[in-house]
């Protein structure tokens, strides 16, 4: 690629400038041809011609190195060279990646993460765009003997003869890559990479104030909404987001002039209707894009990359002439992963309001320690539930539920906000219910519930003591259980007569055992087929809390 920032180089003396290709060359060159100062132009002008080599080199180095420099301070430049993004180094190919957002989810120290979490993969969201080189010109000039003597004979020859020659190589080539840089846009519209917001046509020459501050509100709306992240307003819908320094405005002469002279002109704080980012200005004709006024992007939508800048040579014996070849290998594409809005009179493209109203809330699911789905839950144990709130269309960002347990008897069977259940160890409740309830605020901001979903689960499994046993009282009875299970009816305050059923079989009086303050008093009666007893107690004051247990 050519050096972009060359010390302005303005014409020369002849001499000047043989003496400065004259340091630069080669020994063999240094002597065979004097200085020109001290010898004079038509002494060096002599010596080139008496030697073919040396006037080959003379001629490279007036080409390639005072050449490009004084075409560099004179000819026309690209004025979207600033947005290419430096020397393809190796291969033709550049790859552009974009990286998505990653999903958050629930810390919760209780909830087990399995080996799925913890060794399992994680995808994120990736996309990738490939830039083939997709630009290989060549430029060819010649410079013949003949011109090229005749340019000694003026002070400043050689100056101006080298200028012109390469001035018209430079200039076609700086044009070629601008007419392709522009080109980008309407190749971007006809695959449908633009987010189109609809304004007033300003650029027309009868628009008046209210248009353009018309269009220069939707920019400046726009300029905004661009700070946040949206997969809405870039080709490949992914989440983006711009600064409003790094905004470029490209927008037709027209345009331009109306918003300066119908809105800026007259108004009283320009600071807040001037339009936010930098503004470049692109003939119309080169939009070719019917309706279109402006596109906001940034720096980034051009990839434009050099692979391959420099010039060749070829001498010709018969016409005496050398032929000079500057070859311009490029990529200039455009990238599917910055914000692109296009500003149309045509058209332009809905913002959807983002209603999604939860309409039910799926099924309760529960997984155990080991990931499985039980058939009971057992007293002591934690357990995973799962449910989400349904919305209407699919998608909504409102899918959270709050969950609930009902039905405990132990303060020590509760459920997370995150969804995990813990049952106590001395659970008393045979069943419990669990339910998943979608919220929502009412316009006075007060808390509503929703949709739910419940379920049913079975309690099973050996209690665990609560220490001390003995010598506990309550103003109300937390039930009886025997061999884990709950007491049905429970044993409530006033109650000095309950039935125990015996689970899974019969039994005898002697493998009866209740502990409690009042066990000395305690009557118990079994039925004739052993497997229904009923224990009764004389009243105590505070009720005590009884454990019937089977040995």
């Amino acid at each position: 690629m050519a050096v972009k920032d060359i010390r302005v180089l303005k014409p020369a003396p002849n001499e000047f400038l043989l003496d400065a290709i004259r340091a630069d060359g080669s020994n063999e060159y240094q002597l065979r041809i004097p200085e020109a100062t001290k010898a004079g132009v038509q002494a060096t002008q002599k010596a080139l011609q008496s030697w073919r080599p040396s006037m080959n080199e003379f001629q490279d180095a007036l080409v390639n190195r005072i050449g490009l420099q004084l075409i560099k301070n004179s000819s026309w430049t690209n004025p979207y060279a600033e947005f290419k993004v430096g020397q393809l180094t190796g291969g033709d190919t550049i790859e552009e990646i974009n990286i998505g957002l990653v999903m958050a989810k629930a810390y919760d120290t209780d909830r087990e993460e399995m080996e799925k979490a913890l060794f399992g993969t994680h995808r994120s969201e990736v996309q990738s765009n490939f830039h083939k080189v997709n630009r290989r010109d060549v430029y060819e000039i010649t410079i013949n003997n003949m011109l090229l003597n005749n340019a000694f004979d003026t002070p400043m020859g050689l100056s101006n003869f080298t200028t012109k020659l390469m001035e018209s190589v430079s200039t076609s080539d700086a044009w070629d890559e601008f007419l392709i840089m522009c080109q980008l846009f309407p190749e971007y519209e006809s695959n449908g990479g633009y987010f189109k917001v609809k304004i007033p046509e300003v650029s027309d020459i009868e628009s008046d104030e209210a248009a353009a501050k018309g269009a220069l509100r939707r920019l400046r709306e726009t300029a905004d909404n661009l700070t946040f992240i949206s997969r809405r307003y870039n080709a490949a819908k992914m989440p983006i987001h711009a600064k409003r320094e790094e905004l470029i405005i490209f927008c037709t002469p027209a345009f331009n002039a109306a918003v300066d002279v119908e809105a800026l002109a007259g108004a009283f704080n320009v600071d807040k209707a001037k339009m936010h980012g930098r503004i470049i200005v692109i003939p119309e004709e080169q939009f070719a894009i019917e309706g279109c006024e402006a596109v906001m992007t940034t720096k980034e939508f051009f990839v434009v990359a050099d692979q391959v800048f420099e010039t060749a040579s070829q001498y010709n014996p018969r016409a005496l002439q050398n032929n000079y070849f500057l070859h311009h290998h490029q990529v200039i594409s455009s990238s599917r992963f910055v914000p692109a809005v296009m500003f149309t009179t045509k058209t332009g493209d809905a913002i959807p309001k983002l209603i999604t109203p939860v309409t039910s809330v799926s099924a309760i699911t529960v997984e155990n320690r080991e990931g499985t789905v039980p058939a009971t839950v057992e007293r002591g144990e934690i357990y995973s539930l799962y449910a989400t709130a349904v919305t209407t269309p699919a998608g909504g960002v409102n899918d959270g539920v709050r969950w609930t347990v009902a039905g405990a008897t132990s303060p020590r069977t509760y459920v997370t906000t995150s969804g995990v259940l813990h049952v106590g160890g001395d659970e008393g409740a045979a069943t419990l219910t669990v339910t998943a309830t979608a919220t929502w605020l009412d316009p006075a901001g007060l808390m509503k519930n929703g949709a739910t979903s419940t379920k049913v689960l079975t309690v099973s499994g050996l209690a665990v003591p609560v220490w001390p046993l003995n010598g506990s009282v309550s103003e109300t009875v937390t039930g009886i259980t025997v061999e884990g299970v709950a007491v049905s009816p429970a044993f409530a305050a006033g109650t000095y007569a309950y039935t125990v059923i015996v689970p899974g079989g019969t039994t005898t009086l002697d493998e009866i055992t209740v502990t409690g303050p009042d066990e000395g008093d305690v009557v118990i009666t079994l039925n004739a087929a052993n497997d229904v007893f009923t224990v009764s107690a004389p009243s105590a004051p505070g009720d005590p809390v009884y454990t019937v247990t089977v040995n």
